[in-house]
């Protein structure tokens, strides 16, 4: 029984042994799972806290550094055996640490270190450290730097140790950048608050985000509050609300522009704004708003009404002058004219197109009369500042004053100014008065010599006609025949010498008053001489003077006959009245084709050389005496003269004192 016992006892410990032991290796085989699964951890809790781009520092409850990731030593530019095992001063090299040989918290420094204090705390329980901005100086690289940094610390428990991890992000950059941007917003909010122009911010519902006192100023808001977040078309005038519109939605689709319109401000006062739009983007080119720059230009537009009303003027004044205008700048580009520039020089619009001074000069100059002339005077004139005034003539006749002045700007010559005037009707207006003066003076000149033949030439043998008839009377005895016959010849003579004188002064008389009517028909010529020399036949008798017909009876001309007789009669009365007794005067006429000319030559005494130039003159009759007494006051040549220039002909006289002289004249064929 006690075999059995004992054998049941120990198969039945066996058993609770086996129990035992299997339970025992599942608790081990459990253990062993949660021992690598904690490794696993272990080891991705140290690949995670190498691998974080933030500083991790994690210190025992002493203060020292057990671990720390790469970016602790990047940060600080150390290496490991500089970082582990040191107190966080010492580790990242803190320049206090290095001001006692004990290194970190042993400073007079030390105790005010916030990072030190925060640790310290921690261990005693208090609570974490979140987000803590740090001002320390590190030495790092031998040189002493400056470094913000944000600090946060957790306790934490390893194999029932405490610990603190202390998580480290070096954000000087960003506190340098958080500062410079600081500064900028404060520079760009100085430079917007006193900002001549406007500077607005419209969202994309055209709502407005932002103006700053200039542009509310501008449309007379007290504050930005009274406006902000209200559309800004309502203040638009309306003609200008579409356009602004459309410049709006063109800008949110990236596009930019210009436009001036007018504003009604809140009291309602009006005013001129000019605005310049671009899109406002983030960094992603997403288009958030409208920017717009803004400047009032209401009292430009005065000026611009002021200068358009003036430039209204002077292009009406321009316009309206008789005188043409052209004004080139030192370039020689024409920069305005007017129309009765164009007129006056006949210049085509296709070449006032081409605002070329030089190419409108050139295309001008065979209109001239002296091209050569004109165009020197432009191109000095452009070589200086002087101001000119000359006269051009053209070919067809007309006459233009030219006036030339430089154009000033700021007392700096900018250009000239050229004003052209046809003058060519007052040219004509006066030479035909200066012709109607000479021919005044000529007349009154005739006039008063006439008075003189009147009153002396005509009137002694008038007299001495009425005196011999009266002494004839008296004293004569009318029986006797000769005697009467003697005294009736010299009163023929004296009433003929008379008549003539008469016949001329009348003819001339009538010629001034042109009451002589000019009718040319076809002359013979050998039958017109004929009938003077038969009229001038006693005379010659009388001297014995002996007159030759040399014209070809086949000779005519288209002549007004009275007239030719007269200045025929005349030149032979004079040839008769100059020649010796028993000598001859030649009368011959040339046909060359285009004119004919006449020839009266006598033998007879010649005319001096100073008294050749007193023939012909209205003003200064040549009264001579023939060779038998006879008188001459020199009328009858200037009769002869005019008949002769009636036919628009030419008169003269070739003579050799002594040798006796030839009176020619000429009539054209046509």
């Amino acid at each position: 029984m006690r075999n059995e016992e004992l054998e049941q006892l120990v198969i039945q410990r066996t058993l609770e042994l086996e129990a035992a032991n299997k339970k025992l290796s599942h608790e081990i085989e459990i253990r062993k799972k949660a021992e690598e699964k904690l490794l696993k951890k272990h080891d991705n809790f140290l690949k995670i806290f190498s691998a974080v781009p933030m500083g991790l520092l994690l210190l025992d409850s002493e203060k020292a550094i057990v671990n720390a990731n790469q970016a602790v030593y990047s940060m600080v530019l150390r290496e490991p055996n500089e970082v582990i095992g040191r107190r966080s001063g010492d580790a990242l090299g803190c320049i206090y640490s290095f001001e006692t040989h004990k290194g970190c918290g042993f400073s007079d420094s030390c105790p005010a270190c916030p990072l030190r204090h925060g640790i310290e705390q921690i261990i005693l329980g208090n609570p974490s450290i979140h987000g803590e901005e740090l001002n320390l100086s590190l030495m790092i690289n031998g040189k002493s730097e400056e470094r913000c940094l944000s600090i946060s610390a957790e306790p934490i428990d390893i194999d029932g140790n405490l610990h603190v991890i202390v998580a480290i992000d070096d954000i000087t950059d960003r506190k340098k950048n958080e500062e410079a941007l600081k500064e900028s917003e404060k520079r760009m909010s100085t430079i917007l608050e006193t900002e001549p122009e406007c500077v607005k911010i419209l969202d994309l519902k055209g709502k407005l985000v932002y103006m700053n006192p200039a542009g509310l100023n501008m449309i007379e808001a007290d504050s930005l509050d009274q406006i902000i977040g209200l559309p800004l078309l309502p203040l638009i005038g309306e003609e200008y609300q579409k356009p602004f519109t459309e410049l709006f939605y063109k800008t949110l689709n990236g596009g930019c522009g210009k436009l001036e319109f007018e504003v009604i401000g809140l009291k309602g006062r009006k005013k001129w704004l000019e605005t310049h739009s671009v899109p406002l983007r983030l960094q992603n080119e997403e288009i958030t708003g409208v920017l717009g720059i803004t400047r009032d230009i209401t009292e430009r537009k005065k000026v611009e009404r002021k200068l358009k009303r003036s430039l209204s003027l002077m292009t009406a004044t321009l316009e309206s002058t008789v005188d043409g205008i052209l004004v080139v700048d030192r370039k020689r580009k024409v920069k305005r004219f007017n129309k009765k520039f164009v007129e006056l020089w006949r210049i085509s619009d296709a070449m006032m197109s081409t605002r070329n001074d030089e190419k409108l000069l050139a295309s001008v100059l065979d209109q001239l009369s002296e091209p050569e002339s004109f165009i020197r005077k432009v191109e000095d004139l452009y070589l200086t500042d002087d101001e000119s005034f000359d006269v051009v003539g053209f070919k067809d006749g007309r006459t233009f004053e030219f006036y030339s002045r430089p154009q000033e700007l700021d007392g700096r010559n900018i250009g000239r100014v050229w004003s052209f005037r046809d003058v060519t009707k007052r040219k004509k207006a006066e030479e035909a008065l200066k012709e109607s003066k000479d021919q005044l003076e000529e007349l009154n000149a005739t006039k008063d010599k006439l008075f003189s033949i009147i009153g002396h030439d005509l009137r002694s043998p008038i007299g001495g006609l009425k005196q011999l008839i009266e002494l004839t009377l008296s004293t004569s005895d009318l029986s006797d025949t000769q005697s009467i016959s003697e005294i009736l010849e010299d009163i023929r003579k004296s009433a003929s010498t008379t008549y003539d004188l008469l016949e001329n002064l009348l003819a001339w008389a009538k010629n001034q008053r042109n009451k002589v009517v000019f009718k040319p028909t076809q002359v013979n010529l050998h039958e017109i001489i004929d009938a003077c020399i038969l009229l001038m036949a006693e005379a010659a008798r009388n001297k014995n003077i002996t007159i030759r017909n040399e014209a070809s009876p086949q000779q005519w001309v288209y002549a007004d006959e009275n007239m030719l007789m007269t200045i025929l009669r005349n030149l032979l009365t004079n040839a008769i009245k100059f020649t010796h007794p028993n000598k001859n005067i030649y009368l011959s006429v040339i046909d060359n084709g285009i004119e004919v000319s006449f020839s009266v030559k006598d033998e007879g005494v010649g005319i001096k050389p100073e008294n050749l130039e007193k023939l012909f003159k209205p003003n200064d009759f040549l009264t001579t005496y023939g060779t038998s007494g006879e008188k001459g006051t020199g009328l009858g040549l200037l009769l002869c003269k005019e008949f002769v220039e009636k036919h628009s002909g030419e008169i003269w006289v070739e003579s050799e004192l002594g040798k006796g002289s030839d009176f020619k004249f000429t009539i054209p064929l046509n």
